[in-house]
C-alpha cells in the first residue's frame, strides 16, 4: 500500500513540479534497522501522514512536522506487505529447508535489531518498551 501511495504522490509531483506541488513528500532514513519512514502531507489542508514510522526515531519526525506547520492525522499505524512479499519473493515459494540454505549462503551478518523485532512482530506489532 506505501508504495502505491508514493507512487501516486510522485507522479502528482512530477505533473506539478517544484514547490507549487499540492502534495509534501519526504523520505527519512533510520540507520540502525535500515528502514525508511515517508512524511506524506497535503499543502493546502497541512494534514499529513507517516508511512512506516520508527519508534527510535519518533522525535525527529515530531520536530519536522512541526517544523513543516503540518497536522498529523495518525501515527504508528503501519500496513503489512507480507502478501506482497510472498507473492513477489521467489525466496518465499521455496521450502523451509531451502530457504533456510539460501539465505545461509548469503552471508549476511546478524541484523542488529533481530532479537527486538521478532517478538514485536509475533505480538502483531506492539512494542515492548524495555527497561
Amino acid at each position: 500500500m506505501a508504495e502505491a501511495v508514493l507512487r501516486v504522490a510522485r507522479r502528482q509531483l512530477s505533473q506539478r513540479g517544484g514547490s507549487g506541488a499540492p502534495i509534501l513528500l519526504r523520505q527519512m532514513f533510520e540507520p540502525v534497522s535500515c528502514t525508511f519512514t515517508y512524511l506524506l502531507g497535503d499543502r493546502e489542508s497541512r494534514e499529513a501522514v507517516l508511512i512506516d514510522p520508527v519508534l527510535e526515531t519518533a522525535p525527529r519526525d515530531a520536530q519536522l512536522i512541526k517544523e513543516l506547520g503540518l497536522r498529523l492525522l495518525y501515527a504508528g499505524f503501519t500496513v503489512s506487505t507480507v502478501e506482497e512479499e510472498r507473492t513477489l519473493n521467489p525466496r518465499l515459494t521455496l521450502s523451509c529447508e531451502e530457504f533456510v540454505k539460501i539465505m545461509g549462503n548469503l552471508n549476511l551478518p546478524k541484523p542488529q535489531q533481530i532479537d527486538f523485532a521478532v517478538p514485536a512482530n509475533m505480538r502483531c506489532g506492539v512494542q515492548t518498551p524495555t527497561a
